[in-house]
C-alpha cells in the first residue's frame, strides 16, 4: 500500500472517530458524577451465583461475581447493567435501581439465546435440544491470531476440525480443512459457508466474524445438500445487538520472521564433494586443486572466477512487515440493529533484491436488521473486499525454487569486465550458466513486474414473516437471497536482461576468460493482461416453520428449500444443486428430544433417472441429569446422551456428464498419395454409464455432553462411524489391458472412517485470578473396503490397498547401506539400476530373489491419526494471557524433496556431510554421492520415512487494559505471536509443511504489538 493510500485510510479512520472525540470533548463541560455500585447475585432461594457476568454501559466494562456472588464497580451514575449466568435468565438493571441483591430466575441449562446453535438455511436450535454433533467458537476468540489467511486461526480451536497449514507465497497460505479425518480417501475437503452459501473464508477478517460452527453429523449436514457430506464450516458475520453499542478502533504492527530454512554447502565444500561423486561414478575429477583453493578464498557471490553464493542470505531478509487496522461500529435497539466493520490487512515479502512483494487488503462489511411491523422484519447485508498485490517477474515459489537449486559456484551475479559494458544499456552485465541461463538476480531487478487487483462484492437480503397473530401461533416463514461477485485481474511486464556464461582458462600470459551470451534483451513498451478470473455465486433459500409448546411437549416442524449456482469463467459447466428438507423436532418434558429430517437432493451431475433422490437422518437425545436416579450426583449439573443416524448423498467428487459417451477431435491422420492429405481425427474419449447412482454416506454419531462442579467443568465426547459406498471408480482391474480404457465408470468404491473426539474446558476464579483451561482432541482412522484393485496372490498381500487406510504410504524396506562389494553381490538383485558400495539395500519381501516394485509394502501414513489443541486463558486484574498449543500425532513424511535427495548436477544440502565414503567417511549413513540420477537410492523407502508428529506453540497473546477515560471506555494494549516454536523429530524443516522453504516460502513466526480503543 503506497503512502497516499495509507493517508486516505488513516483519514477515514479519523473521520469515523472524530464525532466520538467531539462528543467526548463536549461532555467535558458537564462533569458526570461517579458512584460505586455494589451488589450480590443470587437465585430465587438466595443462594449465591458465582462467576455471573456483569456488563456495564453497552460493553464498556465486564466483570465477574466472586464465589459469594458479590461484585463492586465504580462508574458514572447513568447507564444499565446486564447480568448473565449460565442456567439463569439474563436481567437488565438501571444503575440507580441496583439493590443489595440482584435475583436471577433459574432457567434450563443450555437453552438460552446465548446457547443457540446456528445451522444452514437460517435455522437454529438450542444446545440442550441438539441431537447431532456441532461445535464452534466465537469470532472474537480468533482475533488474537495475526495472519493474512483467516483459516489458519482455526487450528486447534474447534473440536472435530483438523486444520493443516500450507505455504504458497505471500498471503496464499490458506490452510486445508478436514472434518473428522479422511472420509473418502481422496477429495476429502469440506465446504465453507459464509452467510448462507458457499464462499471462501480466507477473504474474511476475524473482526467480521460473529461465530464459526462446524457441522459434523448427518442431522446437521443434511440441511445443506449434496456437497456437505465431508463436513461443513458455517460462518455467521457480525450483526448488531439490541441495547449494546460497540465502537472500537484497533491497530497492530509487527513482523513475520523466517523460521526454518534449508541449509546448503558453500562453493568450496560443494566442489570437493562433487569431485568425490564423480570419483564414485568412475569419472575424472572436475575441479582442480587450484579451483578448490580459489573457492576456499572466494570473495563472495561476485567473485568473477570463483563465486561463492549463499543464496538464502543474499536474496532473503529475516523478517517482513505485517500490519492490520480495524474499525467496528454496531448497536441498535429492540426494533433495529446495525453493524459495520472496516478492516485493513497488509504484508510484505522477504525478498531482498528488487521490489518487495506487497499485498494489501481492505474489507468493508455492513449488516442491518429492522422490524417493519409485528408481521415482517428484514435483514440486509453487504460487503466489499479489495486486494492489491505486486511482485517482481518471479513469484514467491519461483524465487524459493531457484534458491534451493542453483549451485553456489554456478555463476557470479554481476560481471565486472569492462568489455561487456554497453554505454546505452540500462543494466550491468550479469552472469549465468549453460546449465541455468536464467539469473534470479537479473530477473528480480530487470525482469519486469506483475500486479493484480481483486474485487469482491457480496449482497444479502432476507425477509422474515411471523404469522402468529394472523394465521397460527408459532407459524413463521423466511426467504433469503444472497449473491456475490469476484473479479481478478493481473497485468504486468515481462522483460529479459542479458546474461553471459564464463569460461576461464590458464595460459602463459595468465588467466583468461571467454564470455558466451545466453539471453537477449527483451523490453516490453506497455503492460499487458497476464491473467483474469471471474466468479459469481447465487443462493436462495426459503423456510416455513411451526414452533410451539403444549404442556410438556415442544414441537418444531419446517420445510426448507435451497438453490445454489456458481458461475466460474474457467469452468465449462456451472455448479448447481438443489435441496428440499422436511424437518421435525420434538421435545418432551425438557429432557427427551428427537428429530427427523428427510432431504430431497438434486444434482445435475447425475443422469436424468437418478437426478433427484431422498435421503433421511434421525437423532435423539436424553438429558440424564433431569432424571430422579441422578439426584444423588450433586456434582453433576447437566448430562446429555445423544445419538444420530443418517444417509447422505454426495456429488462433489463427481465430474459432469459421466453418464454420456464423450467424443473429441484429437489430432489428424494422413491419406492419399504420399500421405499428403490430412483429415482430422475423432475418437471416443469417455464411455458413459447411464445407470450411475449417487455416492452415499451412512453416518452414526453417539455423544455425551455435560456440565459439572457448578458449571465449572464442561465436556463433550463423540464416537463417529462413517461408511462411504457407491463411490465412482474405474473398473479397469476387471479387464485386461488389451481392452483399452473404453469402459464406463461404476459405483463400486467403499470406505469406512471411525474415531472419537473429545473436548474438556475448566473455568474458575481465585480471588483476582480468573482462568480457563481447555483441551480438544480427535482420533480417526479409515479403511479402504473396496477399490479398483486386482487380486494379489497371498505372498503379495502386503502391497494391497484394500483393508488398509487410504493414506497409507507404500515403499521399500531399507536394510541400510552396502558397505562391501561381497555384501552387494550376495544380495537379491535390485532391479532399479546400478548399485554397490554406499548404496541402499532393500529387503526382498516376496522371496523371489529380485527386489522390484512388487516388494513395496505399507510403511507409514500421511494423515495424522490424532490432532490436539490445548489452551489457557488467564486474567489478573488488568492483565490477560492467552496461550494455544497444537499437535499432530501418528503421521509420517517422505523426505524426498530436493533438500534430502541430492544427486546429479543438483545443489548439495548440508545432509550430504553424512554421506558414506569408505575412506573419507566410513561411518556415514547418507548414500554415496553420485552425478547420475541415483535411481537405486532415491525412491520411497523406510530410509526416507520420518515421523511427522509435532507440537507447536501456535498462538500467544498478552494484553493490558487501561480503564475508562474521558475519551474512551478502555484502552487495551497487546502483544501477539504465532508459530513461536515447534518440537519434532525433524530439526531442519517444518514437520507440518515439509516443503516450506524449499519450493516456497517458509513457515513464518509472526509477532505484533497493537492497541484496541473502545469508545
Amino acid at each position: 500500500m503506497n503512502n497516499r493510500t495509507y493517508i486516505h485510510f488513516l483519514a477515514f479512520i479519523l473521520v469515523l472517530c472524530l464525532p466520538v472525540t467531539l462528543q467526548a470533548q463536549k461532555k467535558k463541560k458537564k462533569k458526570r458524577e461517579k458512584i460505586t455500585v455494589t451488589s450480590r447475585i443470587v437465585d430465587e432461594t438466595g443462594t449465591a451465583i458465582p462467576r455471573a457476568t456483569i456488563t456495564l454501559g453497552e460493553g464498556m466494562l465486564r466483570i465477574a461475581s466472586d464465589e459469594k456472588g458479590k461484585f463492586s464497580l465504580k462508574t458514572a451514575s447513568e447507564g444499565k447493567l446486564l447480568v448473565e449466568a449460565g442456567g439463569y435468565q439474563s436481567q437488565w438493571v438501571e444503575l440507580g435501581e441496583v439493590t443489595e441483591e440482584i435475583v436471577l430466575a433459574r432457567t434450563l441449562l443450555l437453552a438460552s439465546a446465548k446457547d443457540a446453535v446456528d445451522l444452514p438455511l437460517g435455522q437454529q436450535i438450542s444446545q440442550r435440544a441438539l441431537t447431532g454433533a456441532v461445535s464452534g467458537i466465537e469470532g472474537a476468540d480468533l482475533e488474537s491470531y495475526p495472519d493474512l489467511s483467516f483459516s489458519n486461526a482455526l487450528q486447534g480451536r474447534i473440536m472435530g476440525l483438523q486444520v493443516r497449514q500450507s505455504v504458497n507465497g505471500l498471503g496464499n497460505n490458506s490452510a486445508t480443512l478436514y472434518v473428522r479425518g479422511l472420509a473418502r480417501g481422496g477429495s476429502d475437503g469440506i465446504i465453507t459457508i459464509v452467510d448462507g452459501i458457499e464462499r471462501s473464508i480466507d477473504y474474511l477478517a476475524a473482526q467480521e466474524v460473529e461465530s464459526v460452527k462446524v457441522l459434523k453429523d448427518a442431522t446437521s449436514k443434511i440441511l445443506y445438500g449434496p456437497r456437505a457430506a465431508n463436513g461443513v464450516v458455517l460462518i455467521t458475520t457480525k450483526r448488531g445487538k439490541p441495547n449494546t453499542r460497540v465502537l472500537k478502533v484497533s491497530a497492530e504492527y509487527g513482523a513475520s520472521f523466517v523460521t526454518r530454512l534449508p541449509g546448503y554447502l558453500d562453493s568450496y565444500e560443494y566442489a570437493g564433494l562433487y569431485n568425490e561423486a564423480r570419483a564414485n561414478d568412475g569419472l575424472s575429477l572436475f575441479y582442480s586443486e587450484q579451483d578448490l583453493e580459489g573457492y576456499r578464498n572466494s570473495t563472495g557471490p561476485n567473485d568473477q572466477r570463483y563465486p561463492n553464493a549463499g543464496y538464502h542470505d543474499y536474496f532473503l531478509e529475516e523478517a517482513a512487515a505485517f500490519r492490520k487496522a480495524t474499525v467496528e461500529y454496531s448497536g441498535g435497539n429492540d426494533k433495529s440493529q446495525y453493524a459495520l466493520v472496516l478492516a485493513y490487512t497488509g504484508g510484505n515479502g522477504i525478498e531482498k533484491i528488487g521490489d518487495k512483494p506487497v499485498r494489501d487488503r481492505i474489507n468493508l462489511r455492513g449488516n442491518l436488521d429492522f422490524d417493519i411491523n409485528d408481521f415482517m422484519s428484514v435483514n440486509l447485508g453487504a460487503s466489499g473486499y479489495v486486494e492489491t498485490q505486486s511482485w517482481p517477474s518471479r513469484n514467491n515459489s519461483q524465487v524459493m525454487s531457484v534458491l534451493s537449486s542453483h549451485r553456489p559456484n554456478e555463476y557470479p551475479f554481476l560481471l565486472t569486465d569492462e568489455a561487456l559494458r554497453n554505454t546505452d544499456a540500462d543494466f550491468p552485465p550479469m552472469g549465468g550458466s549453460f546449465y541455468r541461463p536464467n539469473s534470479l538476480y537479473a530477473d528480480l531487478l530487470y525482469g519486469g513486474f506483475s500486479e493484480s487487483q481483486l474485487f469482491y462484492g457480496q449482497a444479502n437480503l432476507g425477509i422474515d414473516f411471523d404469522f402468529g397473530d394472523i394465521l397460527l401461533d408459532g407459524l413463521s416463514a423466511s426467504v433469503y437471497y444472497t449473491t456475490d461477485n469476484l473479479q481478478y485481474f493481473q497485468n504486468g511486464k515481462s522483460e529479459t536482461a542479458v546474461t553471459y556464461a564464463s569460461r576461464w582458462s590458464d595460459t602463459e600470459e595468465g588467466a583468461s576468460v571467454r564470455y558466451y551470451p545466453l539471453r537477449r534483451r527483451v523490453i516490453e513498451d506497455n503492460q499487458r493482461r497476464q491473467n483474469q478470473n471471474y466468479i459469481n455465486n447465487n443462493g436462495f433459500y426459503t423456510t416455513v416453520s411451526y414452533e410451539n409448546r403444549f404442556g410438556a411437549h415442544d414441537i418444531k416442524a419446517g420445510i426448507s428449500h435451497i438453490y445454489y449456482n456458481k458461475d466460474h469463467d474457467n469452468w465449462i459447466q456451472d455448479l448447481r444443486f438443489t435441496n428440499t428438507v422436511l424437518r421435525l423436532n420434538y421435545g418432551f418434558n425438557d429432557r427427551w428430544y428427537a428429530e427427523a429430517s428427510l432431504a430431497y437432493m438434486g444434482s445435475d451431475k447425475m443422469p436424468s433417472g437418478n437426478r433427484y433422490k431422498l435421503f433421511p437422518a434421525v437423532g435423539a437425545a436424553w438429558v440424564l441429569s433431569e432424571e430422579g436416579f441422578m439426584s444423588g450426583a450433586g456434582f453433576l449439573d447437566f448430562l446429555k446422551l445423544k445419538g444420530s443416524f443418517g444417509i447422505l448423498g454426495y456429488d462433489r467428487a463427481m465430474d459432469y456428464y459421466q453418464y454420456e459417451n464423450r467424443w473429441n477431435t484429437d489430432g489428424s491422420v494422413q491419406f492419399n498419395e504420399r500421405n499428403n492429405t490430412s483429415f482430422s481425427r475423432t475418437r471416443l474419449q469417455l464411455t458413459g454409464n447411464p445407470d450411475l447412482d449417487w455416492e452415499k454416506s451412512r453416518e452414526i454419531n453417539v455423544g455425551l455432553e455435560g456440565l459439572m462442579l457448578n458449571n465449572r467443568l464442561r465436556f463433550e465426547l463423540n464416537y463417529f462411524n462413517e461408511y462411504r459406498y457407491d463411490m465412482l471408480q474405474s473398473p479397469s482391474s476387471n479387464y485386461s489391458v488389451t481392452a483399452g480404457g473404453l469402459f464406463p465408470l461404476i459405483n463400486r468404491g467403499e470406505n469406512i472412517n471411525r474415531g472419537f473426539e473429545a473436548e474438556v474446558n475448566w473455568s474458575d476464579a481465585i480471588g483476582d485470578w480468573n482462568y480457563q483451561v481447555g483441551g480438544l482432541m480427535i482420533f480417526s482412522k479409515n479403511k479402504v473396503l473396496r477399490t479398483n484393485e486386482i487380486t494379489y496372490p497371498e505372498n503379495q498381500d502386503f502391497i494391497r490397498n484394500t483393508g488398509r487406510p487410504s493414506d497409507t504410504m507404500y515403499g521399500f524396506v531399507a536394510e541400510g547401506l552396502f558397505t562391501g562389494q561381497p555384501q552387494a553381490d550376495n544380495h537379491p538383485v535390485q532391479a532399479f539400476g546400478p548399485y554397490g558400495i554406499g548404496n541402499i539395500a532393500y529387503k526382498d519381501l516376496n522371496g523371489d530373489h529380485v527386489v522390484d516394485n512388487m516388494d513395496r509394502k505399507a510403511i507409514g501414513n500421511s494423515f495424522p491419526r490424532t490432532s490436539l489443541g490445548v489452551n489457557l486463558k488467564l486474567d489478573y486484574k488488568r492483565f490477560s494471557l492467552f496461550v494455544l498449543g497444537t499437535a499432530e500425532l501418528g503421521a509420517d513424511n517422505w523426505l524426498n524433496n530436493s533438500y534430502y535427495w541430492n544427486y546429479g548436477e543438483g545443489k548439495y544440502s548440508t545432509v550430504v556431510r553424512d554421506r558414506y565414503h569408505p575412506v573419507s567417511n566410513p561411518g556415514g549413513t547418507y548414500p554415496a554421492l553420485t552425478t547420475t540420477n541415483g535411481i537405486n537410492d532415491f525412491r520411497n523407502s523406510t530410509y526416507w520415512l520420518q515421523d511427522a508428529s509435532f507440537f507447536r506453540l501456535k498462538n500467544v497473546e498478552l494484553s493490558y487494559t487501561l480503564s475508562a477515560s474521558k475519551v474512551a471506555k478502555s484502552y487495551e494494549f497487546h502483544i501477539r505471536g504465532t508459530n513461536l516454536f515447534v518440537l519434532s523429530e525433524n530439526k531442519d524443516l517444518d514437520p507440518e509443511v515439509i516443503n516450506a522453504g524449499v519450493d516456497n516460502y517458509p513457515v513464518f513466526r509472526t509477532v505484533t504489538g497493537g492497541v484496541t480503543i473502545n469508545f
